[in-house]
């Protein structure tokens, strides 16, 4: 019996994540309801994460997969606690349901409860590369499909980064150059332009998993032609660009680091950076 089990303190990482975030909303007010979200929800998925066990890839068949073009968690069992991931769902749906359109989440933690919404096979689905089944599902229970998509991919991520870390070796070694993930096939959240050689890599924004690619290429359509790609950044940040496409019109955030930002840094550094989104959908950009 566990009544009154203590909850598990907050590691380092997760503590410095959630005071960064605190502070943010209280120095932006513009920010404070996505700093003040983006914090319960870390706060709530971490509280009890799921299991992750070791990938049992070979090394020739993971080198495999990538040379192909195709991530290694598609049409692989991923070691993950799928069954603990779906109790997340209600967990992260009581946490937020203050956020979100009056009975959104509470109709989602119901679902998942009475078992007509199977969070461990919708998971799978988004570990296999299929996004569409989770918004064909929420579609069909008439549930936010954009708030079940966020819940599932909060309840993953404790998850996923811890196998992201394990299989980075592998990662970093392949000619991945894909516009998507090398692990799990999401788009990128992030990119970094990193060190003083100013490399340029993207960041999974389901696993935080890293890759690298060429500075003069759109992720989203291929194209290098070098008078299609440009850059916008909110007046007086340089450091902080989003990087654009004249033929897809698409952009990516794109920060200055010295280093490879943690897993949860890239969380709250994509909140920092929510002005950045503002202005370049303001003139008619899109995230893919």
């Amino acid at each position: 019996m566990h009544l009154f089990r203590r909850p598990k303190p907050d590691t380092p990482e997760l503590a410095d994540a959630l005071s960064r975030l605190a502070q943010l909303a209280e120095a932006v007010p513009a920010l404070r309801d996505a700093a003040t979200l983006q914090g319960t929800l870390l706060r709530a998925c971490y509280a009890d994460p799921a299991e992750v066990g070791v990938f049992g890839l070979t090394a020739e068949h993971a080198a495999a997969k990538l040379a192909g073009g195709t991530p290694l968690l598609h049409g692989e069992a991923a070691p993950i606690d799928l069954a603990a991931v779906a109790r997340q769902l209600p967990r992260l749906a009581g946490a937020i349901a203050s956020y979100a359109e009056p009975g959104a989440a509470a109709s989602i933690a119901a679902a998942v409860r009475a078992g007509t919404l199977d969070g461990a096979a919708l998971a799978r689905a988004a570990l296999g590369g299929d996004a569409n089944t989770v918004r064909q599902r929420a579609d069909e229970l008439h549930l936010s499909g954009d708030l079940l998509s966020t819940l599932l991919r909060f309840s993953l991520f404790p998850a996923l980064t811890r196998l992201a870390a394990q299989l980075a070796p592998t990662i970093e070694v392949a000619a991945w150059g894909q516009g998507f993930c090398p692990l799990c096939g999401s788009a990128p959240l992030l990119g970094e332009h990193r060190g003083l050689e100013q490399r340029r890599y993207l960041r999974c924004g389901l696993c935080a998993s890293a890759w690298p690619v060429d500075r003069l290429w759109c992720p989203h359509c291929g194209t290098r032609e070098h008078e299609h790609l440009g850059y916008l950044h909110v007046e007086g940040d340089e450091q902080r660009r989003a990087s654009t496409c004249e033929q897809c019109l698409s952009y990516l955030k794109v920060l200055a680091t010295l280093g490879p930002l943690a897993p949860l840094d890239l969380l709250v550094a994509d909140i920092e950076t929510l002005p950045l989104d503002l202005v370049a959908l303001e003139r008619g950009y899109i995230t893919l």
